[in-house]
C-alpha cells in the first residue's frame, strides 16, 4: 500500500504546487435583470470553458433558465449558442459561498407580503347583491363574474415572484457530470 497525495491545490512543505483539477467556470450577469421563476437570465463567461466539441471564449453570453426555491434562486444552463450551433451542456449556478444557486435574502418575506396582498385581491367582486329584476340579476353576475376573473389574475401576478439581479454579480457554473 502506498501513500499518495491528498492536499490536491495547496502548498506542501517539500515544495511545489499540485495543480488541482477545475471544476468550475467563472461567470457573471449580464446586465441588471428582473427574473420569475422559469424566466430565462443572461449570463456571461470570465473566463475560456472548454466543451467536449468546442472551446469558448470568455465574454460569450449564455442563457440559464431561473428556479427560485425560499431563500436561492438556481440557474440551470442546458445550451450554448456558440459558432451558428447549439453546444448541449448540463451547468448549475454555484453562488460565491459555494451553495447551489444563488442567495436571495428576504425572499421569503417579499413572498408572504405579495400573498397577503393577493388575497384581499381575490376577495374582490364576490359580495351577495339583491336587485329587482332578471336583467339586473344577469348584468351583476356578469359583471361579479368579470371581477372575479380579474381578480384572480391579479392575485397569480401578485403572488409572482421577481428578483432584481445586479450587473456583473458573479457565480460559478459547475457541470452536473
Amino acid at each position: 500500500m502506498s501513500a499518495q497525495e491528498r492536499n490536491y491545490g495547496f502548498n506542501t512543505p517539500v515544495g511545489g504546487i499540485v495543480d488541482a483539477e477545475h471544476n468550475s467556470i467563472r461567470a457573471c450577469i449580464d446586465g441588471d435583470q428582473i427574473v420569475r421563476s422559469g424566466s430565462p437570465v443572461r449570463l456571461r463567461l470570465l473566463e475560456t470553458m472548454q466543451t467536449k466539441s468546442a472551446t469558448i471564449p470568455e465574454n460569450t453570453l449564455l442563457y440559464g433558465t431561473a428556479r427560485i426555491d425560499g431563500q436561492r434562486m438556481g440557474i440551470v444552463v442546458t445550451g450554448i449558442e456558440y459558432g451558428s450551433s447549439i453546444i448541449p451542456v448540463e451547468l448549475s449556478a454555484y453562488d460565491l459561498d459555494g451553495m447551489a444557486g444563488l442567495n436571495i435574502p428576504s425572499s421569503l418575506e417579499r413572498e408572504a407580503a405579495k400573498n397577503a396582498a393577493a388575497n384581499m385581491g381575490s376577495g374582490l367582486g364576490s359580495s351577495v347583491s339583491f336587485t329587482r329584476s332578471a336583467g339586473q340579476q344577469v348584468a351583476m353576475d356578469l359583471v361579479r363574474g368579470v371581477m372575479s376573473g380579474g381578480s384572480q389574475y391579479a392575485a397569480t401576478k401578485l403572488r409572482e415572484v421577481k428578483i432584481a439581479l445586479k450587473a456583473n454579480y458573479q457565480l460559478l457554473l459547475i457541470s452536473k457530470k
